[in-house]
């Protein structure tokens, strides 16, 4: 009986502990993560604009992945609310299409204005450039992207 007792322990612990990870990643740091909303090898279509990360930029204040502002020549991005889900998309990297050009991405914040609708990719003019968009093209394209797997 003591046995049968013991092993129900063992098993139940056991399955306890699978559950509790269950929707959770650790990462490189091993800093544990729920999973985002963006799932890798996911193609999503969404309309992306050009925005300034920098001081004095567009949208006035600090990224909200790390509290700092960015230089338009890093590839990075905010992403909408939905994407970013709460600070879960954060540092993310992303592969954006456009034609036949792609480009990595990092997320490092939100879309979070009135304007922003709830499927859009907001980049720095590094990523516009590396995907070669003519500058008269500048302002907002469709594009596909994916979370790399």
């Amino acid at each position: 009986m003591k046995q049968t007792t013991i092993l129900f322990l063992v098993l139940f612990s056991i399955l306890i502990t699978n559950a509790q990870s269950r929707g959770k990643i650790v990462t490189s740091k091993q800093h544990v993560k729920k999973r985002s909303l963006l799932v890798s090898g996911n193609i999503t279509q969404a309309p992306m604009t050009i925005s300034s990360f920098e001081k004095g930029g567009d949208s006035g204040r600090p990224s909200d992945c790390d509290g700092k502002f960015h230089s338009n020549s890093e590839l990075i991005v905010a992403l909408s609310s939905r994407w970013y889900n709460k600070g879960e998309g954060c540092f993310f990297v992303i592969k954006i299409y456009y034609h036949d050009k792609s480009v990595k991405a990092k997320v490092i914040d939100e879309c979070r204005s009135k304007n922003c609708p709830d499927n859009i990719v907001v980049a720095s003019t590094a990523v516009w450039d590396a995907l070669q968009v003519p500058q008269s093209e500048w302002g907002e394209v469709v594009v596909t992207f994916s979370v790399p797997v």
